[in-house]
């Protein structure tokens, strides 16, 4: 555990000694900045319902931007091979860049604390909902991170690796429109479950799932285990 704590604070140096995080952030809070104004404004209510859901969505572009550099960057810049060959699992590897930038996700959503406050300053929130709302963000984050991370591992350009990533999430989210669009009940219930958006609900309403909770845990836990496997076939090459 001391060797993931020991890569979770040298990647977490690096995005934040970079202008990588800031450039981030900048964006991010941009948006949130907008999405928040066009929420309150269209539908008139003392809520962040529309700001979060436009955040997750972003998010699926953004994470796979801020994840491709962990391995496609490692093998272009020759610093992969030194890295598998030095002393260090690589479940802590994994688990110590997985940890940084879903860190970094929640400083990015700790940006966006004014918002509540502006809402509590006017009106009336439901803080429950804005809590379970933000844990459901939490969520996302985690599971793109992972997807992020494993696309990554499968090529050696840094650009690809974003592209593939947000390919990889994007069935993920339109799989429960989709699912409107069949008319086979097993298939539209597949799809359902395999949605992002029907995960995510219940915590809009500000109910904390333990099946949904289920469901990211395993997605994230799925998606470290393919990058696990990717990086393994490629050391005995």
């Amino acid at each position: 555990m001391q060797v993931a704590w020991a890569i979770y604070k040298k990647e977490l140096k690096v995005y934040f000694v970079s202008p990588l995080a800031y450039v981030f952030l900048g964006v991010f809070l941009l948006l949130a900045g907008a999405f928040f104004y066009l929420g309150v404004t269209m539908t008139g209510e003392a809520s962040l319902r529309v700001m979060l859901g436009n955040l997750a969505i972003a998010l699926l572009f953004l994470l796979p931007l801020l994840t491709m550099r962990h391995f496609a960057e490692e093998r272009r810049a020759g610093t992969f091979e030194l890295m598998m060959t030095a002393p260090v699992p690589l479940w802590a590897m994994l688990l110590g860049k997985w940890g940084a930038t879903w860190t970094l996700c929640v400083a990015l959503l700790a940006g966006t604390a004014l918002f509540p406050a502006i809402l509590a300053y006017y009106g009336e929130p439901d803080w429950g909902v804005i809590a379970t709302s933000y844990l459901g963000l939490l969520l996302v984050c985690g599971a793109f991170v992972s997807a992020g991370m494993f696309s990554s591992s499968l090529t050696d350009e840094p650009v690809a690796a974003g592209m593939v990533g947000v390919v990889l999430l994007l069935p993920f989210w339109i799989a429960g429109t989709l699912a409107e669009l069949v008319d086979a009940a097993w298939l539209r219930a597949t799809l359902r479950h395999a949605s992002f958006l029907t995960h995510i609900e219940p915590f809009s309403r500000g109910v904390v799932d333990t099946a949904a909770l289920a469901w990211f845990g395993l997605f994230t836990f799925a998606f470290l285990f393919l990058t696990w496997r990717s990086i393994e076939s490629r050391r005995w090459r």
